[in-house]
């Protein structure tokens, strides 16, 4: 069965069903998102160099600090440099 085949079944459920369904899938997406936050967190450091792609394009910079789902990214040099809190999830090393 295919991800199309389970969309168009979709239909044949009532919506109490469909909310259950929506909840448990919210579950595993969060469950998912933590368990990389927790194995990045391990992976990174202060002073690494990284790259991640967001809503305003591909930026690379370096780790100031490691928070649980996060990290500081400076970015830039003084006196333009900026501090972005990127979630760990979106983080590569280069």
């Amino acid at each position: 069965m295919t991800i199309d085949d389970i969309i168009r079944e979709l239909r044949n459920h009532p919506a109490d069903e469909l909310t259950r369904l929506n909840t448990a899938l919210i579950a595993e997406i969060k469950a998912q998102r933590s368990a990389e936050s927790r194995r990045k967190r391990y992976l990174f450091s202060t002073g690494d160099r990284v790259t991640w792609t967001g809503r305003k394009g591909t930026f690379t910079g370096i780790i100031e600090r490691v928070k649980q789902k996060k990290a500081l990214v400076k970015v830039g040099s003084a006196p333009f440099a900026m501090t972005w809190d990127v979630p760990l999830n979106m983080l590569n090393a280069v």
